[in-house]
């Protein structure tokens, strides 16, 4: 899966240290792969905005995250109005959502994985 489709994307830095996102995915999970070559995006894609954080935005989002969504949800980014992106780890298999922050638990969509995802959000297809 190559990046191309993502719209303007700021290339990380090149680093020897570049740290893994999420540890607890492997490696070719798809968001470590994007972020240890980019920073952030964020534009159209198809019918839809997308952003996706940086990896400090996301860290400053941690303590809140953890107090309103399962330990197993990470979100990290989201539609610029009102819709977050987000994926879950359960169960050793990446599934992809979107969720409304101020009730995430009961608006959760479930996009599958990554290939789905894309495709949902270039759609519009996702809430």
């Amino acid at each position: 899966m190559t990046f191309d489709m993502l719209p303007n994307k700021i290339k990380r830095k090149p680093s020897k240290m570049a740290a893994t996102m999420w540890p607890d995915c492997e490696n070719s999970f798809e968001l470590n792969r994007f972020y240890e070559r980019y920073e952030s995006c964020e534009g159209e894609i198809g019918e839809a905005y997308i952003f996706f954080w940086s990896a400090q935005e996301i860290a400053e989002y941690e303590p809140l995250r953890a107090d309103l969504y399962p330990a197993t949800w990470k979100i990290f980014g989201g539609d610029g109005g009102g819709t977050y992106f987000g994926f879950s780890n359960d169960e050793n298999k990446r599934h992809f959502f979107s969720c409304d922050p101020v009730d995430p638990k009961g608006s959760v969509t479930w996009l599958g994985e990554w290939p789905e995802f894309i495709r949902s959000v270039s759609k519009a297809k996702y809430v």
